[in-house]
C-alpha cells in the first residue's frame, strides 16, 4: 500500500492499479459487504474486554458493527463517540463530540501522547 499512498501524496487522486489498470482497494469492507466472521468475533471479544471503547468517525448505524458499543457498555466499559453528527449511542455515552474529525482526532491525539506517551 505504500508506493499507491506514494502516488496519492504524488498528486494522483485516484490511482489504479499499474497492472490491470482495475481500482485499487485496500482491507476495507465496504457497505453491502460480508464482514470476515472470525475478524467480528475478534471485536465482539476485544469489546467485552475492553474498559473503554472509542467510536470514531461512525453512525454507529449499520449492524452486526454498531452492536459493539453496546457490547462493550454492558460488560463495563466507558464509551467516547467522535462523529460529526448524532448517533444511536450518544446518550449512554460518558463524553460526545460532533465535530470534523480533522479538528477534533489530532488534538485527541496529541493530548494522549502528552498524558501516556
Amino acid at each position: 500500500m505504500g508506493p499507491v499512498l506514494d502516488r496519492v501524496r504524488a498528486g494522483e487522486l485516484d490511482p489504479p492499479c499499474q497492472e490491470c489498470g482495475g481500482m485499487l482497494k485496500s482491507a476495507t469492507i465496504s457497505f453491502g459487504e460480508n464482514l470476515v466472521v472470525a475478524d467480528l468475533a475478534r471485536s465482539e471479544q476485544a469489546a467485552r474486554e475492553s474498559d473503554f471503547f472509542l467510536a470514531v468517525g461512525t453512525s454507529l448505524g449499520v449492524y452486526p458493527v454498531a452492536a459493539l458499543p453496546g457490547t462493550a457498555l454492558s460488560a463495563g466499559a466507558r464509551l467516547v463517540v467522535l462523529n460529526g453528527e448524532p448517533t444511536p449511542y450518544d446518550h449512554l455515552a460518558s463524553a460526545v463530540l460532533h465535530e470534523p474529525l480533522g479538528e477534533v482526532l489530532p488534538a485527541l491525539v496529541a493530548s494522549l501522547n502528552n498524558d501516556f506517551g
